[in-house]
């Protein structure tokens, strides 16, 4: 996706942001509350595991006036605004400058953004593309963008970005083993038992370990990419050394007594 060059800098700060946070995840003894590690092929990851039937997993992007959130820390507030406690949020879709989801997003039944089957350069336009979403079951998937206007049971919560990690148990074919274009990436996927699986690189990884990192370890046959060094997690009390600033974004989200 090309960007204008204030927005690369942006990113730039953004990335050495991250790799000063993925440095210091590293030296940590402990995940963060919440948060699990998990190395596969000599690369560390932090790892949020979800089971939708269980937890409350929604996307956000604006608040009640339609003005972006963009901070985790303003996520924060917006839902304990609601009497509700934030107790893990992460980047979702992808999003251009001005932070609008490029692709679709779904909130609580209602569509804030189509999605997009257009063609372009970057990351989020590399087919197939794909679209993880949560339906009126309580059902996490990962599909791929050209298959979601076949879904039968009504979707919730979904956000598109890209590309497909893995796709029908299947890593994507334009990765290569022996890539060395290595960053900080996140994602998620969905394992055969359907639970919710985050995961972002502590240490720079190539897409194709990434995208082994869900089918091998985590038996995931579907997972999405969802950004590269801006992507972060948050937890409760976790203090960040940049504040990143975002389009749409995952939380999920406890009642409060």
């Amino acid at each position: 996706m090309n960007t204008p060059f204030s927005f690369k800098l942006r990113r730039l700060w953004f990335s050495l942001g991250a790799l000063l946070f993925a440095a210091t995840a590293s030296r940590a003894a402990d995940p963060p509350p919440g948060l699990t590690t998990a190395t596969f092929h000599g690369v560390s990851y932090l790892i949020r595991k979800v089971d939708p039937k269980k937890e409350d997993l929604q996307l956000f992007y604006a608040d009640n006036q339609g003005k972006p959130l963009s901070y985790f820390t303003n996520l924060d507030k917006f839902v304990s605004g609601k009497g509700e406690k934030l107790i893990f949020a992460a980047n979702a879709g992808m999003f251009d400058p001005s932070g609008k989801p490029v692709g679709l997003l779904m909130q609580n039944g209602s569509e804030t953004s189509p999605i997009n089957m257009n063609e372009g350069a970057g990351n989020f336009f590399m087919k197939p593309n794909g679209v993880f979403l949560i339906n009126n079951k309580h059902e996490a998937l990962v599909v791929g963008s050209e298959s979601y206007s076949t879904l039968l049971s009504p979707v919730i919560w979904a956000t598109q970005s890209g590309p497909l990690l893995v796709h029908g148990g299947d890593i994507h074919p334009d990765f290569n083993a022996t890539s060395a274009n290595k960053k900080i990436r996140s994602g998620v996927g969905v394992t055969k038992d359907g639970l919710v699986i985050f995961a972002i690189s502590i240490t720079p990884v190539s897409f194709y370990d990434f995208a082994s990192l869900f089918l091998t370890k985590f038996s995931c046959p579907n997972a999405l990419y969802l950004d590269g060094e801006i992507s972060q997690f948050y937890v409760p009390n976790m203090k960040d050394s940049v504040p990143f600033n975002f389009g749409p974004m995952f939380g999920i989200v406890e009642k409060t007594p």
